[in-house]
């Protein structure tokens, strides 16, 4: 199948794309700082859930990513990358709107329902977001150009880390100020937070179009997806993120543990998870050079060995205070390593991905990796009831124990990774404590 012609753009057009993005990572972060993570989790145990039905919010909205399909075939088909990505981003955030309303329209009801409710209409605005997150991934992969992906999308999550974490905080005193005002004070964080999601959404109007070169034809869809199992790079590479995805079984714990185990502050566990996002906002754009300069293969394997062992340090964090005096340092050296995955991952998946059929190859990639970690949460659930069961010194901390494995094995996977012209791991544990300490000699390579 012949490769698409990829679309001259015009440089000030990339370059306002590259300003937006920019501005959209910054709202982006609000939107999802507000609406996500440990307020999501509070607004939940508010209404009374419990630990499977904390699992079961992680768990049955990931099941959307199935969605892509349908998204690849229209944006495959000639359907405006640009208005697809508008939409539903659009929809995702009015969404929101309808959480707001349930322990208003549910009062009186029984857990069920209300929990029922919850977990529906975060599966519907996650549909939405996978349709537009599949859209907008394809027009990327046009609109930015290949030799700046690195530093790209360093510098996207640097901007969004920054805006992100400056709000958790700021949030987190919000609801602990005004935590006796119950589920309504989450009612009203989630409003704000819809505002910037509006602007997130309305950024993506003034970006240029980049209309794909050529429309699938008849049986030439099916085609990308032979494609798609045909590309051994890839495959090798959904192999690794379904390994790094399948520590989902302890995600949603770490705020559950923190908050109604520890009864840590909201404020307090924004601290906590500050640290990660600290170091990854700092060293994003360090990590686009590393890649841009060695390669996405060695950030992977050495970045991943590192953040293996890091959830043992759980061992001993069984307080409030511990967790400050040890959890914090551990987030900072995390937060680093975890922007070296991320920035690797991103820019190496559009590497290994050609121009025709990449929406489709994304959503495969996406639907099996999302899909075999879905059930990871609600095993998360039910492993923490029985851990508090039977090993009651251990507790929902079992989670994050059993998270490690996978993220051992993922980092073994890495090695099978081929990409040309990547250098050799060893050769970038070298040379990175020097460039550490003197961040230019990556330029001056």
């Amino acid at each position: 199948m012949p490769e698409a012609m990829i679309p001259v753009i015009a440089t000030q057009d990339v370059e306002r794309a590259v300003r937006l993005s920019y501005a959209q990572a910054m709202v982006g972060s609000i939107f999802a700082a507000s609406t996500g993570g440990m307020f999501l989790i509070g607004y939940a145990l508010q209404l009374g859930a419990q630990n499977v039905h904390i699992g079961l919010m992680s768990t049955i909205p990931m099941l959307c990513v199935v969605v892509q399909l349908l998204s690849s075939l229209l944006v495959e088909r000639g359907v405006s990358r640009r208005k697809l990505t508008l939409t539903f981003a659009l929809l995702n955030v009015f969404g929101w709107g309808l959480i707001i309303l349930i322990p208003y329209l549910a009062a009186g009801k029984s857990l069920g329902v209300k929990m029922g409710a919850l977990i529906g209409i975060i599966t519907l605005v996650t549909l939405f977001g996978q349709v537009s997150g599949n859209a907008r991934g394809s027009w990327v992969g046009d609109l930015i150009p290949e030799r700046f992906r690195g530093t790209f999308f360093g510098r996207l999550t640097m901007y969004g880390g920054i805006i992100g974490t400056v709000f958790a905080l700021i949030e987190g005193r919000f609801l602990d100020l005004v935590k006796s005002s119950g589920i309504g004070a989450f009612s009203w964080l989630f409003a704000a937070g819809m505002l910037f999601g509006l602007a997130n959404a309305l950024l993506f109007a003034p970006q240029v179009d980049v209309p794909l070169q050529r429309k699938s034809e008849k049986g030439q869809f099916t085609g990308y997806l032979r494609a798609t199992f045909a590309n051994g790079p890839l495959m090798v590479v959904m192999l690794y993120a379904l390994l790094w995805s399948l520590q989902g079984i302890a995600g949603p714990f770490f705020a559950t543990y923190m908050l109604r185990d520890l009864g840590m502050p909201f404020l307090g566990i924004g601290i906590v998870n500050s640290a990660v996002t600290l170091t990854m906002l700092f060293s994003s754009p360090f990590w686009g050079r590393v890649v841009d300069r060695y390669g996405c293969r060695p950030v992977l394997i050495s970045c991943t060995a590192g953040i293996a062992p890091l959830s043992l340090i759980w061992l001993v964090a069984t307080n409030a205070r511990l967790v400050y005096w040890l959890i914090i340092p551990v987030n900072l050296l995390c937060g680093f390593l975890v922007a070296g995955v991320s920035v690797a991952l991103n820019t190496l998946v559009y590497k290994i991905t050609p121009s025709a059929g990449r929406s489709v190859q994304f959503a495969v990639y996406s639907i099996i990796v999302v899909l075999c970690a879905a059930p990871m949460p609600t095993i998360g659930g039910n492993l923490a009831d029985f851990a508090q069961a039977h090993w009651p010194a251990i507790g929902l901390r079992a989670t994050f124990f059993a998270a490690i494995p996978f993220i051992t094995l993922a980092s073994f996977a890495a090695r099978f990774i081929k990409e040309p012209a990547s250098r050799h791991t060893g050769e970038l544990m070298r040379n990175l404590p020097n460039h550490l300490r003197k961040p230019a000699t990556l330029r001056q390579e």
